[in-house]
């Protein structure tokens, strides 16, 4: 199951060698005219329930209303920007277009961003990091416009253009929440420099655009206090980790950071079953009974690890999908855990991480703290093909297959906790130490 994640990674990664020319090509409506309709064709025939969330008359009728609209020359960006307002008609999260391998090459390597991070809460956009020369600009600041839009107006103009499972609103939030800049970029194209207007401050600031290393330079370094690891040891940037808080002793966090095998191996060094194992012989032995697995910003990965870490957490067989050749039977472990679970979710929580979500609400006991999965928990498309635009060269990458997550009627959301909208850390820990005191 490719992701958001996945993709842009990729994208960025395997290209940053190639070309390192600016994407200022003028592209002649002629042109562009056949790469919208060779799009167009490619989702009717490929996607496989392509008007589940808005109807064939309704879709067709928005498909027309861009193509009129592309009657002057644009750049790559323009039309980028122009097409990627079908994500929302689409609503599937594993369909998505990108730049074209060339402008990825770019902007890896000499493209120029926002530089700041930046939180999107209650309609409102704020600085969490600084990543500018500028100093006035600090952490927890409202910005009220950039470059003179409004920021209500700026972020309905960057969410409508997000991927989304269904009515889904989180998961575009969490994708601009960590790739604001990119995405401020693909819509309305690089600037040298921003004005960035503060709320209470009486003058706007100016920040110059500046490269994804430099921000990175002048970022403010992470200093997260640790929890008392207890697996794995004496590995620096572990993907699934066993911590406890040092001042709640009998509660366990498991972070399950991706559910994708390959990258588990590739980045964190680790072995997701053997890790998996090892943590709940370590819990098992140690006696906890009370659980928090975290799922937060899990974009998914291969259907297996999903099985495996259910297999701990179900108390009884469960069919995992229905109806496809992924369907399975989740049989229970020996030595599941029976104990309290907690499970924290996020929009960032997606694919098969939402799946798992899913799974964990329909048939255990679980306590949900966070926000709704990013992921739909009823049936979600996946399995994507990826296509170029003949002319543009866009990206492309459309889904092929259907998965049935439970029979239930799809409401077109995923996971709703029952301790919602619960987000910083300090918030998160003090539900848990309250519901913990309330048995």
């Amino acid at each position: 199951m490719i992701s958001l994640r996945r993709c842009i990674f990729l994208l960025l990664i395997a290209f940053s060698a190639t070309a390192q020319q600016p994407p200022d090509q003028l592209y002649p409506p002629a042109a562009l005219k056949a790469d919208f309709r060779f799009l167009r064709k490619q989702l009717e025939t490929i996607h496989p329930a392509l008007y589940r969330y808005t109807s064939r008359q309704v879709f067709s009728a928005f498909c027309d209303s861009l193509y009129h609209e592309i009657n002057h020359p644009m750049k790559e960006q323009a039309f980028l920007s122009l097409i990627t307002l079908l994500h929302e008609k689409i609503a599937d999260g594993h369909t998505m277009f990108l730049p074209s391998e060339a402008a990825m090459a770019y902007y890896s390597s000499k493209g120029r961003f926002l530089p700041l991070l930046v939180t999107c809460r209650d309609g409102k956009l704020f600085i969490r990091d600084n990543g500018s020369l500028n100093k006035a600009l600090q952490a927890g600041q409202e910005i009220l416009s950039i470059n003179d839009m409004p920021t209500d107006s700026l972020m309905t103009q960057l969410v409508k253009r997000q991927i989304r499972d269904g009515y889904n609103q989180t998961y575009p939030l969490w994708i601009l929440q960590h790739y604001f800049s990119a995405y401020y970029n693909f819509a309305f194209g690089q600037c040298p420099s921003f004005r960035v207007q503060i709320k209470g401050a009486a003058d706007t600031q100016t920040v110059a655009a500046l490269t994804k290393d430099s921000i990175r330079l002048l970022l403010t370094p992470d200093t997260t206090a640790e929890a008392t690891v207890l697996y794995p040891h004496g590995n620096e940037n572990p993907g699934i980790t066993l911590s406890t808080m040092p001042d709640e002793k009998p509660l366990a966090w498991l972070k399950v950071k991706t559910l994708d095998k390959d990258q588990l191996k590739a980045t964190h060094h680790q072995s997701y079953k053997t890790a998996i194992d090892s943590i709940f012989a370590t819990i098992r032995d140690s006696g906890y009974q009370h659980l928090v697995l975290d799922l937060r910003d899990n974009q998914g990965g291969d259907f297996a690890p999903g099985c495996y870490l259910l297999s701990y957490l179900v108390p009884r067989p469960v069919t995992y999908l229905y109806g496809g050749k992924e369907t399975r039977l989740i049989t229970p472990v020996r030595n599941r855990y029976t104990g309290r679970l907690f499970v924290l979710i996020n929009g960032g929580t997606f694919s098969n991480a939402a799946i798992v979500s899913a799974y964990l609400e329909k048939y255990t006991r679980a306590i949900f703290i966070g926000t709704e999965s990013g992921g739909n928990k009823h049936i979600i498309s996946g399995n994507a093909r990826a296509i170029s635009l003949p002319n543009t060269h866009l990206q492309g990458f459309i889904s092929t297959t259907n998965y049935l997550v439970n029979r239930d009627v799809n409401d077109g959301h995923g996971v709703m906790p029952q301790y919602n909208h619960v987000e910083e850390e300090d918030a998160v820990k003090k539900v848990l130490v309250a519901v913990m005191a309330g048995e």
